[in-house]
Order: structure tokens, then C-alpha cells, then sequence
């Protein structure tokens, strides 16, 4: 078969390992016709980026439940949930009623909205959505009760769940740990829950994930992929989930370096 490039080789790693408990250093190395050194380097960035864990001759898929807490990963993929946030904020316009989810993706987006000269309203479980918009002069904050988890800088729970049905958006954003062709997923059940509720209380849903949750699955399903109305990501995702998206008619939003805007 033809030689792979680097991003389709590890992407087929990752693919492999969702279906799949382990690979060895030395079946992908005769599968990808590459050498075992170059598999190693592979493995090794995955799992930097968090996708699997590093065994002895290979590589195991990381528990669908461990996830790092918002502040580790908040140091991460900086720059790319940057842009993402900046393209966002192009869909807020003056007098929106928000609902911002926890996640680190969102807690960029809030950077961002802050400083617009627009007035709106944010409803939140993040616990640092509300505080970096309680600096602005133009935003209203309603902040959800709930269970509060420090390590998410949220609050989740019934309490969450009930209060959320008191109100109505006009927009939303959301984060996921993962998200394919058939669904969105998240590492946390109960974040999960909270995202489903946002979702039914949101005339509009988009999506902020980074291109390293593209072909994810996680623990918790939150919706089919057609329950968003957009995806706004940092890279174009593959041509089979360029279609999926297209064909649940997901308004595919690529914030790529030195650009904004919709993807073509």
C-alpha cells in the first residue's frame, strides 16, 4: 500500500486502539511499512497529546475515564483553543442570551467575549467562565448551583440539571472529550449530563473541540453528531468526518492560523 503520512499513520494508530486493547511496537511497524523507530516517535506523541498510554513494545488505549483536571489542561494546544475562541465569538451578537459550558475551550471563548463592546447575557457551571466575565462591563453572569468540582472549576449535579431548565438561549457552547462521525462524547458522566441539558435549553449548539478530540470516542455519550448546529475546530478533520458533519448539516467552522471564517 501506498506510504501513509505521519497524521494518517497516527490517526489509524488511534483508530486502532479504539477498537482494540493494545498495539505492538512491531506489528504496526510491518502493517505501516515504517521502521520500529518511527513508530516509537508516533506512540510517543500520542501519548503526549494524551490519545493513548506508552507500554512495554507498544501502546494501550489511555481509560476512557482518565481525563487531567481543566488546569492541566488548560496548558495545552494553547494557541489553537485560541483561535477557536476567536472564531466563536464571530456568532455572539448584542443582546444574545449565552449558555457557556465548563472546559478549557470555553474558558478561552470567555477571555474573548470579555472584551467585546456588545451586551449579553452568559448562564455557566464554570466557576472560571464566571469570574472572567464578571470583569465585563457589557456581560450579565447568572452562575448554576450545583455539586462544585474544584479540579473542574464547575459545578454539576440535579441542582445544575433543574436550574438550567429555567432558562432560554439563544446560543450555546459546549466542550467534549471526543467526537466521530456518530456522536460526541466526554470522559465525565456528569458533565455529559450537563452538556445534554444545555443542548435541549439552546436555540443554537456549537461545538469547540480542537482537532485531537476528532475521532475520539469517550466514556459518557452526550448526543448524536446531528444534535449540534456547529462544530468550530482548529483543523480540517478527515474527508469521512467532513462528510458525516456535512451530511447531519453541521456548520464546520475551521479557526486556522491567520484566518477566520467558515470552512469552504
Amino acid at each position: 500500500m501506498d506510504k501513509l503520512s505521519k497524521r494518517e499513520r497516527q490517526d489509524r494508530i488511534v483508530t486502532r486502539l479504539n477498537t482494540t486493547v493494545a498495539v505492538r511496537i512491531s506489528d504496526l511497524a510491518e502493517e505501516f511499512d515504517v521502521t520500529t523507530e518511527t513508530i516509537r516517535r508516533d506512540l510517543d506523541a500520542l501519548a503526549e497529546r494524551g490519545l493513548l498510554a506508552r507500554t512495554y513494545g507498544g501502546a494501550a488505549m489511555r481509560a476512557l475515564t482518565d481525563e487531567p483536571g481543566i488546569a492541566a489542561r488548560a496548558q495545552t494546544y494553547v494557541a489553537e483553543r485560541e483561535r477557536i475562541a476567536q472564531n466563536a465569538a464571530q456568532l455572539v451578537k448584542s443582546g444574545d442570551v449565552l449558555i457557556i459550558d465548563a472546559g478549557s475551550t470555553t474558558s478561552h471563548l470567555a477571555r474573548v467575549l470579555a472584551q467585546l463592546p456588545i451586551e449579553f447575557k452568559a448562564i455557566t457551571n464554570s466557576i472560571g467562565v464566571a469570574r472572567i466575565l464578571g470583569h465585563s462591563d457589557t456581560a450579565s453572569v447568572l452562575l448554576c448551583p450545583g455539586d462544585l468540582r474544584l479540579t473542574e472549576e464547575g459545578v454539576f449535579g440535579p441542582e445544575t440539571l433543574d436550574f438550567l431548565d429555567r432558562y432560554h438561549a439563544n446560543i450555546a457552547f459546549i466542550g467534549a472529550g471526543g467526537f466521530t462521525a456518530n456522536e460526541i462524547s466526554d470522559a465525565d458522566a456528569a458533565g455529559a449530563a450537563v452538556k445534554r441539558k444545555i443542548i435541549a435549553r439552546a436555540e443554537r449548539v456549537y461545538l469547540l473541540a480542537d482537532q485531537t478530540k476528532a475521532g475520539i470516542t469517550q466514556f459518557a455519550t452526550i448526543c448524536a453528531l446531528g444534535a449540534i448546529d456547529g462544530l468550530v475546530t482548529d483543523a480540517r478533520p478527515d474527508e469521512a468526518l467532513v462528510e458525516a458533519l456535512a451530511e447531519a448539516q453541521v456548520d464546520l467552522r475551521i479557526a486556522e492560523q491567520g484566518k477566520t471564517g467558515i470552512a469552504a
